[in-house]
């Protein structure tokens, strides 16, 4: 038997995976838990779609196509994709592959790009996360105080200054948290007109932590007047209230999103010991440095160390794959012989605890 050529087709089998095994396998346990839990009431339709789209994605029993190779003649069935934009690791990668390609191909410059990731607060993740349109408003607020803050560093004066990014909205952490966030590709300067009128990119010399603090308190200042004027906060002089309106609107999505947030039970487990979160100050010294070009003032933190240079095409693919990536890597997700769920996770949290790893059952959740 001759040896199979290593770029021919092989199916995918989601049957033999853990996390398709996981949502098929208790899909009605959990709407049966959830109309016990809330006296009839169901998980919205978009969610029961996602699940369920999932549950069919690349299974040859919810139907597939008859191809055959045009060189080999060899036939094969390839199995119908949910295409969803929701979880599913197998569209969201396959999207994450063809977005980079197409951004490297046909709309990003040959200039240095820069990447700018804002946090959230937690007592706004629950707020925004379902409310796409809040969330988008947030998105294009950031990206034009980033953008603004470029031209005044480095076109004073000048009016016609532009500059360029791609906005990318993530949903969730690496530990699978409710933590809605953004990721925006800028190029690192700004073109201006030169005397004939073409545009000509000056690039940024360098950027200070102390600039990034600018940069922040900038767009928080901006992102919390918005989304006062809309409803969903209260300034008050010590704090931020928080109009849940949500939590009546849809009180199954509003219980699951926050104990999303915070990662406890039914969304998850957090035996990690830490302060309760307290709604943020409206009033501040200024932003914190974390690290290098890294800043963080009242719930809020910036992160814009990671850059890719104009010919340096392997780190601008990274870079533009890191920002489309699904939520989550099948490969990192286990079945454990006591039947916990274990996460792998890529880096220790942040405060040094854990060993890079979260894991949920039945009835109990824990660190194995």
């Amino acid at each position: 038997m001759g040896r199979q050529r290593s770029d021919a087709y092989r199916p995918r089998r989601p049957e033999q995976q853990t996390l398709h095994r996981l949502v098929r396998e208790h899909l009605h346990t959990l709407y049966a838990a959830v109309e016990h839990g809330f006296e009839g009431a169901s998980l919205p339709a978009f969610v029961r779609a996602d699940l369920e789209g999932y549950i069919a994605c690349g299974a040859l029993n919810r139907g597939f196509a008859h191809l055959q190779c045009e060189g080999c003649k060899r036939p094969m069935l390839v199995a119908f994709s949910c295409g969803s934009r929701g979880f599913c690791p197998s569209c969201l990668g396959r999207r994450m592959c063809q977005g980079t390609l197409n951004l490297l191909a046909h709309v990003l410059p040959a200039v240095p790009l820069r990447q700018w990731v804002l946090t959230l607060p937690f007592e706004l993740r629950a707020a925004l996360a379902y409310e796409r349109n809040l969330m988008g408003a947030v998105a294009r607020i950031f990206a034009d105080s980033v953008m603004g803050w470029y031209r005044r560093r480095l076109a004073e004066g000048v009016p016609e200054a532009r500059g360029g990014a791609v906005t990318v909205i993530q949903r969730s952490s690496s530990d699978m948290k409710l933590n809605p966030h953004l990721h925006v590709i800028l190029v690192d300067g700004v073109y201006v007109p030169d005397p004939d009128g073409m545009p000509t990119f000056r690039a940024l010399p360098r950027l200070a932590t102390d600039e990034v603090g600018d940069v922040l308190q900038v767009a928080r200042v901006r992102i919390l007047r918005y989304l006062a004027r809309r409803g969903v906060v209260h300034l008050l002089p010590e704090t931020l209230e928080i109009n849940d309106e949500l939590a009546s609107r849809d009180p199954v999505l509003a219980q699951l999103a926050a104990a999303a947030v915070s990662g406890l039970p039914p969304a998850g487990p957090e035996l990690r010991c830490r302060p309760a979160v307290q709604l943020a100050r409206t009033d501040s010294a200024g932003p914190t440095p974390m690290g290098t070009l890294v800043v963080q003032e009242l719930g809020f933190n910036l992160h814009a160390a990671s850059v890719a240079g104009a010919e340096d095409q392997p780190a601008r693919a990274r870079l533009l794959r890191y920002v489309l990536r699904p939520p989550l890597a099948k490969e990192r997700l286990t079945l454990l012989p006591d039947n916990r769920v274990r996460l792998e996770l890529k880096w220790p949290f942040r405060d040094g605890d854990g060993r890079g790893e979260a894991a949920w059952g039945r009835g109990r959740a824990g660190r194995p």
